[in-house]
C-alpha cells in the first residue's frame, strides 16, 4: 500500500500496525488523531531537518517596538536578525567602496572573458578582487566595532518574537526562521510512523488495562506487555529522531 499523506491514510495505517482488522484495537478515533496530532509536534520540535525548513523573511522595525507578533505562521524557532542601513548598522553591499572597486575590476577586465584578459581571470582582476575582499573584510571589523548589536528571541506560547535591545530607529530587518513542515507531508517519513504507532499502542493499552481476567473465549488480557512493548517502541523512534536530526545553523555577527 501507499506511503499516508492524508489523516485518514494515517489512521488506517497505525490500525494495521496494531493488528485490525484481524484483532479489535480498542481506541477510538479522537485518541488516534490527538496522538498523531502530539507525534507530529514532538517530531518538527526535535527533527531540524525534515520536520522543520529554513525560510528568511523581511520585517519592519519601528523604533521603540521590542516585539513583533508573527501569529498563524508555523514558526518553530527564529535564530537569526540583521538590521538593513540606517538603524545603527553600516550598508556594505552598495557602499562606496564597493562600487568603486567593482568599477574598477570590470574596467580593467578581470572578469572572464573580459577585455583585459582571456577566458580566465587575468592578474590584474585577480589583484582587484583580492583588494576587494580585503576592504570587505576590513567594513565587516568596523560594522562589528562601531554597529548595533542585536539579538532575537522567539516566545512561541504568544508568537512573538522579541528584538533586544529595543531598536532606536525604524527601518528593515532580514529574519532566519525555522517552520514548521505541513503535516501531509510528514505522515509518510519512517520515523513518524513508528512514532504514531508506539503512541497509539501505549493509549491502547491503557484502555484495555482497566480490565483483567481471562475472556470467554479462553484469551488472557495482557495489557501490560501491550504497554512494556509500546514504551520501548517510542523510547527507540525518539532517539532516532534526534540522533537524524542535523543541528541548527547559527549565525555571528
Amino acid at each position: 500500500m501507499a506511503d499516508p499523506t492524508t489523516l485518514e491514510e494515517m489512521r488506517a495505517y497505525i490500525l494495521r500496525k496494531l493488528g485490525q482488522p484481524v484483532i479489535n484495537v480498542e481506541v477510538a478515533t479522537e485518541q488516534i488523531d490527538q496522538e498523531i496530532e502530539d507525534a507530529i509536534q514532538d517530531f518538527r520540535r526535535y527533527n531540524n531537518e525534515d520536520g522543520s525548513y529554513l525560510q528568511y523573511a523581511a520585517l519592519t522595525v519601528s523604533a521603540g517596538v521590542s516585539e513583533y507578533c508573527l501569529e498563524g505562521q508555523d514558526i518553530e524557532a527564529a535564530y537569526d536578525f540583521q538590521l538593513s542601513y540606517g538603524v545603527d548598522g553600516i550598508n556594505t553591499l552598495f557602499s562606496p567602496t564597493h562600487m568603486l572597486l567593482y568599477n574598477d575590476w570590470v574596467a580593467n577586465g578581470g572578469y572572464p572573458g573580459g577585455p583585459g584578459g582571456t577566458t580566465e581571470m587575468d592578474n590584474g582582476g585577480q589583484l582587484i578582487l583580492a583588494g576587494y575582499q580585503v576592504a570587505m573584510q576590513y567594513l565587516a571589523e568596523i560594522k562589528k566595532k562601531f554597529g548595533k548589536g542585536y539579538r532575537i528571541k522567539w516566545h512561541p506560547g504568544r508568537e512573538v518574537l522579541e528584538v533586544i535591545p529595543t531598536p532606536k530607529s525604524s527601518g528593515s530587518a532580514m529574519i532566519a526562521l525555522y517552520k514548521r513542515e505541513a503535516a501531509e507531508y510528514l505522515y509518510k517519513h519512517p520515523l513518524v510512523k513508528k512514532l504514531c504507532v508506539a503512541r497509539v499502542k501505549k493509549v491502547w493499552a491503557g484502555n484495555i488495562g482497566k480490565y483483567t481476567g481471562t475472556l470467554p473465549d479462553g484469551l488472557l488480557i495482557d495489557s501490560g506487555r501491550i504497554m512494556t512493548e509500546a514504551i520501548t517502541e517510542e523510547e527507540n523512534a525518539m532517539n532516532q529522531i534526534r540522533l537524524e536530526s542535523e543541528p541548527p545553523d547559527f549565525f555571528i555577527g
